[in-house]
């Protein structure tokens, strides 16, 4: 049972981040909940305010203050624009890791995190089930059909168009080990002058990143659960471009969920535990590098273990977003078949704030011959999806999305190319639902189609 209580101990530990706001509200021009709703309590200084209160003792963790703190995308644009450097991500996440703590964990969310998620082995049957139940009973369902008209008492919107699972996952199928392909790649995409150092790594300037991506041998690839059970082909892609680049890849069946999903409800309890046991696996290869291709695990990786939830050492490999390790290496030879398409490109939060990753995957599109790329307005705005953001709160996630909807559109592109299994769904939904007749692709299957993989979507 929920109950009232004063801040929790991951509140207390980051106090120091909320006295850093001073309320000058430079978050309101970038938070794209605000710019739908127009609430104070919406954007960050808002929402610092009902933290300070909190731990000042004068607000209580009642279900309303919760209400408030689940209206955030942690889409990152508030921090990259705070002039405090006042991570709000950070204490609205601790904020409702506090919640939970509390006993505010909807049942629904508890059972995925703690019974699905945490063990793992799950996931996989569920997926098959999941397969089955689109192919045979959805899919199958008349257009008029009572359980279709239905749909919106159980929270569907009958328009949405909601992704497919596979009915195999990647994993389930996929070897234990890639060996390189023969192939020599093209010359890099990007040399190290031309990308800016990473904030927040000590000791690693652009040139020696990009340097030990050129000279790893052996790498392991993050598949991530979305990309697992249901974009497997676009992991297949994603571990053809790596082995035509030059590298062995290895392929652990014990990896886990990264944990964001569980981290952005406020599980950190079960997060630690899926956090725990990816760093074990992962340890106990001999490799040079992590690669994946999910902008929210990659910043799990790189970030949030060790600052977020406070796991010591935090993860112990380099690790690299696919387009990030590919744009150091280059390329691999390859030519298409019929008309070059014209591609732009949607930078997923995660990884453009989140990991600072921006230029790599735009000069990957640039090299590739069968690609006209064109740069489209608000390029990093959020989508809107916001991992779970578009389920429970989805008519707010359609609202957000239409702005990028508009800059697709006037982009007069064939394809969108991002880099993030959640923005797929987001805006393979939203350009349906709009009828532009856009493809919707990861970089990595924008890559496979001059490997003969035209028709990956």
């Amino acid at each position: 049972m929920a109950r009232e209580a004063g801040a929790g101990a991951e509140l207390l530990r980051r106090k120091d981040v909320a006295d850093k706001c001073r309320s000058c509200g430079a978050c309101r021009a970038v938070c794209p909940v605000f710019a739908e709703v127009g609430v104070e309590s919406a954007v960050a200084r808002g929402k610092v305010a009902l933290v300070k209160a909190v731990l000042a003792g004068d607000l209580p963790l009642t279900d309303v203050f919760n209400e408030k703190l689940q209206l955030c995308l942690n889409c990152k644009s508030c921090v990259a624009e705070c002039p405090n450097d006042v991570r709000v991500d950070d204490l609205v996440l601790a904020a409702r890791a506090d919640l939970v703590a509390s006993g505010r964990l909807p049942f629904l969310k508890r059972f995925i995190f703690r019974q699905l998620l945490r063990r793992g082995r799950l996931l996989p049957p569920v997926g098959r089930f999941a397969s089955w139940f689109q192919r045979w009973i959805l899919r199958g369902l008349p257009p008029r059909s009572p359980l279709r008209v239905l749909l919106p008492a159980v929270g569907m919107d009958r328009a949405r168009v909601f992704p497919s699972f596979a009915r195999r996952s990647f994993l389930e199928s996929a070897p234990g080990t890639v060996r390189a392909a023969g192939t020599l790649p093209a010359r890099p995409a990007v040399e190290a002058a031309d990308v800016p150092t990473r904030p927040g790594e000590p000791g690693w300037a652009a040139a020696g990143r990009h340097r030990a991506a050129r000279e790893a041998k052996r790498v392991a690839y993050f598949v991530g659960c979305a990309t697992n059970l249901i974009y497997p082909e676009t992991a297949r892609a994603i571990v053809e471009a790596l082995t035509a680049s030059g590298v062995d890849v290895e392929l652990p069946r014990g990896q886990a969920c990264c944990g964001t999903p569980v981290m952005n409800a406020g599980d950190f309890e079960t997060a630690r535990e899926l956090a725990r046991r990816n760093i074990a696996v992962f340890r106990g290869l001999e490799v040079d590098a992590v690669i994946t291709g999910c902008a929210s695990g990659g910043l799990a990786f790189k970030r949030e273990y060790a600052e977020l939830l406070g796991i010591e050492g935090g993860f112990p490999l380099h690790v690299y977003d696919f387009t990030e390790f590919l744009a150091c290496r280059g390329v691999p030879a390859a030519h298409a078949a019929g008309q070059r398409i014209r591609v732009t490109y949607h930078d997923p939060c995660h990884l453009a704030r989140g990991q600072h990753v921006t230029v790599e995957p735009r000069a990957l599109l640039r090299a590739l011959p069968w690609v006209e790329f064109v740069e489209m307005a608000d390029a990093n705005r959020c989508c809107g999806g916001g991992g779970t953001f578009n389920l429970t709160e989805y008519e707010l996630s359609k609202a957000i999305a239409q702005r990028k909807v508009e800059a697709i559109r006037h982009a007069g592109v064939d394809v969108v190319a991002t880099a993030c299994p959640v923005c797929l769904m987001q805006l393979r939904d939203m350009v349906a639902q709009a009828g532009l007749g856009v493809r919707v692709m990861h970089v990595a299957d924008v890559i496979a189609l001059g490997a003969g993989g035209g028709g990956r979507r």
